[in-house]
């Protein structure tokens, strides 16, 4: 702080009320200060903005903020108001005072910058306050530096100078107004020496991009800035180098609408930017990338090798999405990829079914699969429609199987004898129940040690178990009742049975408590009981041949529902029926709404049990997998815990589904990989449940031999079976799903295992039966399928 006072002079006299209008327009900031009260009386608006303060905060007492000063601060203050009071205020001089902005002042408020420096004049001035006239003092800034700011102001204009891009600011009219280093001599060099440059003259040193010319391109670029006030504005420019002769490059201009700091007139700051370089960085970075990539999937297929069918298998909308998705990721897609994709989409008759994949399966007959083998495979998963036939032949159900046992009927009796089992369990059922949640079971062992009631044992238990019984306050004897009933209404067919369902309800549960639906939140307790139930269901009433026998002979199912899945759709009405009767309706008690979600869901995931629908379900799942982000990381998720379930862990999942359709999705491909949960069971059990299934291929044979209908591929008994099928079926839809599966849930990887590991023992078996001297043995294996 310095300061030296003036010469005295006469005081004049202001009348507040009148002459304050006059002060509050001038430029620089005026106020009145009172050293007697310690407070300012009046400031003017650039006083105001100066302190960055309101009226009442101008005048508040100084000393209110003393609590705020340091003793030596206080000590200061009160001197220099002494010296303003007497020299001033009774002496009648002028006093010129300099400050920093860190300094308790009199008359001053809180300055906003610590390291400004104020030059102010004190003043002697007399007021008419309330009629009476009174001596204080006028306080006028006269000067104010901010030494950091212009180091600043330097240090930007000379990164301006030197920053390589070329940066320029134009009036509204497109003049020039500025221009850094390297701007002006770029322009120079093109322009030559000009007094008045402009925009529209150096636009026009470039060449068009062959849909705007130089003079198109300046009027739609102001008008963009100063008419629409769009925030920014880009376009490409060919520039000819003056440099090099026959060489180009192309830049990219930037706009920004701005107000010029010295005449406060719009203005437009203009950017030019070389993008050849920054192209050719792009691409140096894009090899580079690819190249990562290749070496990141060639690491990822020698750690975790990725099963290829032996055909193509993508569907039209797998190809699309595959080819949007290299395209978001910066790849170069060539026309001849656009064309296979247009092509493919021409040729499809449904985006969800692989392209030509009759025609392909027929086409590997020659080499990898027999013609038999391909013909099977495209009856079971081929949406094309058989031909058909008008005669049915008659049942050729039996109980010559020893692992069916004969049906008994459902009693009172029998439904208290299975609950009073179920809480009191013989050790020999116990030990089989203990392994329910293995990723390996024998349900043939569960029939036989529950006398021929696998399925409403092992569902009743689950159910149980996770509590559901008591979270749906279901009616436990109808519950029971309604378990025996839908497992007596499975026939006694080799492969579609009571012990099939029960096979597939542990596989079910085992997917969904350990293979992490339940940990990344894709099922609750209203999906685990639709789960149960679906799984429970989902063959009820097996006619024991496949839908296109019923469509082919006109079945009543097949009339009935269209021709559209007709065996999937009697499973699901005729238990509703079932379900909505008094005497097995156990889920009167259970919301309307969870019931409305229970049954969506039921019908959903039976329904996605038809082959038919396989390669839509699959590409769909994957898809939609994808379109939700990464994978769920191996089995640490947290979700909401199941009661029952000794699985669960609580950390963050990576993703959860992004909506119902979704959970919805992931559990229909659930069910269907548990349809073929035997292909995960050990050899021997695995290979039992493909000789069964045999045995009933073969039987619907015997119908259409009686009926005098074509066989269908490998159900004829006088010839190989289904046995030399397994290869193709594990190749091109086994495998592929339980792969899909587990890359979306990392925890299902053991299921996955297990299914390879049964896919080596058919190679292996394939390639004997191929050798000369055991063609003749004919090892009997199978093949799953509705």
């Amino acid at each position: 702080m310095s300061g030296h006072p003036g010469s005295s002079e006469h005081v004049p006299v202001l009348d507040l009320k009148d002459h304050a209008r006059v002060l509050d327009i001038a430029a620089s900031p005026v106020w009145i200060y009172d050293s007697t009260f310690s407070c300012n009386l009046w400031g003017n608006r650039a006083s105001l903005e100066f302190f960055d303060v309101d009226e009442k905060a101008m005048k508040i007492c100084q000393f209110d903020n003393a609590g705020r000063w340091t003793p030596e601060q206080l000590r200061l203050w009160t001197r220099l108001n002494a010296q303003v009071h007497q020299e001033v205020e009774v002496e009648r001089k002028e006093l010129h005072l300099s400050v920093t902005g860190n300094e308790p002042f009199p008359g001053f408020l809180q300055l906003q910058r610590s390291k400004m420096t104020v030059k102010a004049v004190y003043k002697p001035i007399s007021v008419l306050l309330d009629g009476s006239e009174r001596v204080v003092t006028l306080v006028q800034v006269v000067q104010h530096n901010l030494p950091d700011m212009e180091e600043n102001q330097l240090r930007m204009v000379e990164m301006c100078n030197n920053h390589p891009m070329f940066q320029f600011l134009f009036d509204e009219s497109g003049k020039l107004l500025a221009a850094n280093k390297r701007a002006m001599y770029n322009m120079r060099e093109h322009l030559g020496s000009c007094e008045n440059y402009t925009l529209q003259m150096y636009l026009s040193i470039g060449e068009c991009d062959g849909s705007l010319g130089p003079d198109d391109m300046y009027l739609e670029a102001m008008d963009a800035i100063f008419k629409h006030n769009k925030p920014c504005h880009r376009f490409p420019q060919l520039r000819w180098s003056k440099r090099h002769p026959g060489k180009y490059r192309w830049v990219l201009y930037e706009m920004w609408p701005m107000v010029d700091p010295i005449t406060h007139q719009k203005a437009v700051l203009v950017c030019e930017q070389n993008i050849s370089q920054v192209k050719a960085l792009e691409e140096q970075f894009k090899r580079q990338n690819q190249r990562l990539e290749a070496q990141l999937e060639e690491a990822l297929a020698q750690r975790d090798p990725i099963h290829k069918p032996a055909i193509d298998i993508d569907t039209p909308a797998d190809k699309t999405l595959k080819l949007l998705d290299k395209i978001m990721r910066g790849h170069e897609v060539n026309a001849r990829e656009a064309m296979e994709l247009r092509d493919a989409i021409l040729q499809a008759g449904d985006l969800r079914q692989p392209v030509n994949f009759n025609e392909q399966l027929m086409k590997n007959s020659q080499t990898v699969l027999d013609s038999e083998v391909s013909q099977s495979l495209i009856q079971l998963l081929s949406s094309r429609r058989p031909a058909k036939i008008d005669e049915e032949g008659p049942s050729l159900e039996g109980n010559d199987l020893p692992h069916i046992k004969p049906q008994s009927q459902v009693t009172p009796e029998s439904v208290r004898d299975l609950i009073a089992l179920s809480k009191n369990l013989p050790d020999q059922v116990l030990d089989v129940l203990a392994k329910v949640d293995d990723w390996q079971f024998d349900a043939f062992k569960l029939s036989e040690v529950s006398n021929g009631r696998p399925l409403s044992m092992l569902s009743f238990a689950l159910l149980k178990r996770c509590e559901l019984i008591e979270k749906w306050q279901l009616h436990e004897h109808k519950l029971v009742k309604f378990l025996m009933k839908i497992e007596d209404g499975y026939p006694n067919n080799p492969y579609h049975n009571r012990i099939h369902a029960a096979d597939v309800l542990q596989s079910l549960h085992v997917l969904v408590i350990r293979g992490g639906l339940i940990d990344h939140s894709y099922c609750d307790e209203i999906a685990l009981t639709s789960c149960y139930l679906s799984a429970v269901i989902h063959d009820y009433e097996h006619k024991g041949v496949n839908n296109d026998y019923l469509i082919r002979v006109s079945d009543g199912l097949a009339v009935l529902y269209n021709d559209r899945s007709p065996m999937e759709n009697h499973h699901l009405a005729a238990t509703f029926q079932l379900m909505n009767s008094d005497e097995y309706n156990f889920w009167s008690k259970v919301p309307h709404k969870v019931k409305e979600t229970m049954r969506k869901q039921m019908i959903e995931m039976v329904l996605a049990t038809d082959m038919k629908q396989h390669f839509a379900i699959t590409s769909m799942f994957q898809a939609k997998m994808q379109l939700n982000g990464s994978r769920p990381s191996g089995g640490n998720s947290g979700g909401k815990s199941m009661r029952g379930s000794p699985h669960n862990t609580s950390q963050e999942p990576v993703h959860r589904p992004m909506d119902d359709d979704l959970k919805s999705l992931v559990l229909q491909v659930a069910l269907k990989c548990a349809d073929l949960g035997h292909l995960a069971s050990p050899r021997t059990v695995h290979k039992k449940w493909v000789q069964y299934l045999e045995e009933e291929f073969f039987r619907q044979g015997d119908r259409e031999k009686q009926n005098t209908l074509v066989v269908s591929p490998l159900m004829d008994r006088d010839k190989n079976g289904i046995s030399k099928s397994q290869v193709g079926f594990f190749d091109i839809v086994a495998l592929p799903l339980f792969q899909s599966f587990a890359q979306a849930f990392t925890d299902a990887t053991p299921m996955l295992e297990a299914v390879k590991d049964n896919y080596t023992m058919w190679r292996e078996e394939a390639a004997l039966f191929a050798q000369p001297s055991a063609a003749s043995s004919g090892a009997t294996t199978g093949k799953s399928s509705k």
